[in-house]
């Protein structure tokens, strides 16, 4: 070995040491005399544009690369990562798919001198993640789908594809095929070579008999390279490939008008009211709306709308790598277990093999339901979702992701107290995590914990400053202190931190449109949409907008988009009755309340909404049994006594009649006027039934 090698043998060492153990510095350093021996030289090159990334000198690391992008696997890849953060996708995009022929030779190597050379699954995930960004979701898709294929534990490739809205097909990823005789790339999978009739994963072929393991957003046409894939989800939103945000033009889809630059918060710190959580008051109306927004925190006579009394309510805010792994001469991976290929175990060793092979069988089994219940949790499928993990082993329901997941669907289906208690564990666990704190700090603001969403609100902010959840922490907290403007400028800092964090621009949407502000409601909501078209919060605002504005078509047309994405949420589907009402399609209406009480039979709001169309339609009998049952489950909602009394009035159950409307009168004083004009009636009829008649 001749001293020159030595010399670049002992520099890149040094670079790998300190990438290492974060030593940027010397990494540098180290990185500009390894340039200085050899200035053209390619893996010296990816090197020093790695050392730049990570000292997030993007446009350096870019500019390092770029010449190089199409020759140099590593240098494309660098190059690719720079383009994502500068927002230059697509020229990433362009250099990735150059050197993917190259992508097959490549294997992850604990070897020094190719370990920070990225192998096929880090280049199919970065191209994943490009596509993604510039909206091409279907592309984003199968680049996702290929990373399952090499490794099926690099689950935040199923995430990702579960968010998309893809159905992915979790047995046919997590199953005990062997995954050494996964095949090929998914740009070469109309290779005579390509087997998909060994593989448990790929992509339907017509000219076999695999099916594919998800169904693909999108469509592929005749002309389209990718004709082999059938879409089966719907096609997403077209996006303009410059990311310029297009203006509305129209209403009838909503878009994303271009957002207002947000205003910097005054905040400088907290305060812990004096005040204990028990003595809150619950939040007042603050319109004369039926469903507002935020819909579920509220009790029941906020929730409805009738000629007795309105009020403000609530909407759901509303979601390592196997280092044995080893691959053939031909580049396909080879994954250590008898849940896949098994290689390097000693085949003379029985115990040996079986031990392994049981070991694998009980992660692949693990992996397997925490697939099946995200996947669930993402189709909202909630019940599902919580009994799948449920079922885990208690040391792995006991991880502060699968708390987190429990967390939110327990919010999702309005089980506060349940949702609490996991979000309270999970922050026992680890109580400097930042994720589902959002969905946390909205519970608490749902239900009225001044006191503990103060604390929380502190404690993110001490833990991160510049992230959007300890915005929102603090957003809520000003909401509820019913201070719009504060809050609103924290939601403003929360899309600053983060301009791709669709929640924190529904939340600002919902408190613009708690005060009446549509036009800055609605700008709010499209650009969440615009951000997740799966976003079913943001469908359901615009709705709400429509609705006060009294265009009720629009409203039904938005809400239906908020059912298709949440079909069993009952809020959306009395949301959807209410407009039909309006439409004056009061049977339409009613079965869509029936649907609702189906679904829920304890949704205090299913079964009134049910009853009260039922008086509507003239349906005593089965209005008077409902009211009966909401009796029981709600005996502090005025508007449940109220309307029970018309109807016992209605039958001529004049003293049960008295009754129901002196309870009301006691509960709701501010409808006084309605409930003495009920009693007075009532005692108008006593007069004349006991007036003498005439001889």
């Amino acid at each position: 070995m001749n001293v020159s090698d030595q010399t670049l043998r002992q520099l890149r060492a040094t670079i790998r040491y300190s990438l290492d153990y974060d030593l940027l510095s010397t990494a540098e350093f180290t990185s500009e005399r390894l340039i200085a021996q050899d200035p053209t030289d390619l893996d010296s090159i990816h090197l020093y544009a790695l050392v730049m990334y990570k000292l997030r000198r993007y446009k350096t690391a870019y500019n390092l690369t770029s010449p190089h992008s199409a020759q140099h696997v590593g240098c494309s890849y660098i190059f690719a990562k720079a383009c994502l953060e500068l927002k230059c996708e697509p020229d990433g995009i362009s250099a990735l798919t150059r050197t993917l022929p190259m992508w097959s030779q490549l294997a992850r190597s604990e070897d020094q001198d190719s370990r920070y050379v990225p192998d096929s699954v880090a280049c199919y995930i970065l191209l994943a993640k490009l596509y993604e960004s510039v909206g091409d979701v279907r592309r984003s898709a199968l680049n996702y789908s290929q990373v399952l294929n090499f490794d099926p534990f690099i689950f935040e490739a199923f995430e990702e594809l579960c968010k998309m809205g893809v159905k992915v097909k979790v047995n046919s990823i997590y199953k005990t095929n062997p995954i050494a005789e996964i095949s090929g790339s998914l740009f070469n999978a109309r290779d005579s070579s390509f087997d998909e009739k060994k593989s448990g994963f790929g992509f339907s072929n017509p000219r076999n008999d695999t099916k594919p393991f998800f169904k693909t957003p999108g469509h592929s046409g005749p002309n389209s390279s990718n004709s082999d894939f059938v879409a089966q989800t719907p096609e997403p939103q077209q996006v303009n490939n410059s990311l310029a945000t297009p203006r509305v033009k129209q209403l009838q889809m909503p878009e994303a008008p271009i957002r207002k630059s947000a205003k910097s918060s005054n905040f400088e710190g907290f305060k812990h009211p004096s005040v204990p959580p028990d003595s809150i008051r619950r939040k007042s109306a603050r319109n004369s709306s039926s469903i507002t927004s935020r819909l579920l925190g509220h009790p029941l006579n906020t929730l409805t709308d009738t000629n007795y009394t309105s009020g403000n309510t609530s909407a759901s805010a509303s979601a390592s790598y196997n280092h044995g792994s080893k691959r053939d001469g031909t580049g396909i991976k080879r994954v250590i277990g008898s849940t896949f290929a098994t290689s390097g175990a000693p085949k003379n060793d029985t115990r040996l093999d079986v031990s392994q092979k049981n070991q694998d069988s009980q992660l692949v089994s693990v992996y397997s339901k925490l697939a099946k219940g995200y996947k669930a949790m993402c189709f909202y499928d909630c019940f599902k979702a919580i009994r799948i993990f449920d079922s885990l082993p208690e040391n792995e329901l006991n991880t502060p992701w699968v708390l987190g997941k429990l967390g939110r669907l327990h919010f999702e289906i309005v089980n506060y107290e349940e949702a609490e208690n996991y979000f309270i564990r999970l922050r026992q666990l680890d109580r400097t995590r930042l994720k589902e704190m959002e969905y946390y700090s909205t519970l608490l603001w749902h239900l009225h914990k001044e006191l503990e969403l103060s604390f929380l609100s502190h404690e993110l902010h001490g833990i991160s400053k510049d992230s959007s959840e300890a915005w929102i922490a603090v957003g809520n907290l000003f909401s509820l202190k019913r201070e719009p403007d504060e809050a609103i400028k924290c939601f403003q800092k929360a899309n600053q931190v983060d301009k791709n964090f669709a929640y924190s621009y529904t939340l600002q949407g919902h408190e613009y449109l708690s005060n009446d502000a549509f036009e800055n409601a609605l700008e709010c909501f499209r650009h969440a949409i615009l951000l997740d078209k799966r976003h079913y919060n943001a469908f359901y605002g615009i709705g709400m907008v429509y609705l006060k504005l009294g265009d009720f078509r629009k409203a039904e047309f938005h809400f239906r988009k908020a059912v298709e994405i949440n079909p069993v949420n009952v809020i959306l589907i009395c949301c959807v009755g209410m407009v039909l009402e309006k439409l004056g399609k009061r049977e339409q209406a009613l079965r869509q309340y029936i649907f609702a009480s189906r679904l829920q039979p304890l949704s205090m709001l299913a079964l009134f909404k049910k009853a009260q169309s039922l008086i509507s339609l003239k349906r005593y009998d089965l209005a008077l049994k409902d009211f009966e049952k909401l009796e029981n489950l709600a005996p502090d909602e005025a508007s449940v006594h109220f309307l029970l009394g018309k109807l016992y009035r209605i039958y001529g159950r004049k003293n049960d009649a008295i009754k129901q409307f002196t309870i009301a009168l006691n509960l709701d004083p501010k409808g006084s006027h309605l409930i003495k004009e009920a009693l007075e009636s009532l005692e108008d009829e006593e007069d004349v039934d006991t007036e003498p008649q005439d001889s």
